[in-house]
């Protein structure tokens, strides 16, 4: 499928590749009071697969700043993630 994804995506150059990951969590408190963080990953779709595995965009999602895909980076490389970074607002914005 990624395959696929790439071969329809082949003539799309430059700024026609960029994408981003974003995630939006989403707390509801026992007081009614709503909290909603959103983290964001932004990038560039490859034009070649990266190694398999992991998540299903990360053979083909290279983050700002690299050239090569998710599944390639070391956790230090790719730092905090959309997914991460979401968590970490929400959680310092519940209070206890």
């Amino acid at each position: 499928m990624l395959e696929k994804l790439l071969g329809e995506m082949k003539d799309l150059k430059g700024d026609k590749r960029k994408a981003s990951f974003v995630c939006v969590l989403t707390a509801i408190l026992e007081n009614g009071e709503e909290i909603v963080c959103k983290g964001v990953t932004n990038g560039r779709i490859a034009e070649k697969c990266g190694t398999m595995g992991k998540l299903t965009f990360c053979p083909v999602f290279m983050p700002d700043g690299y050239n090569r895909v998710m599944n390639d980076l070391t956790q230090e490389e790719m730092g905090h993630t959309h997914r991460e970074k979401a968590w970490t607002e929400l959680i310092g914005k519940i209070k206890y």
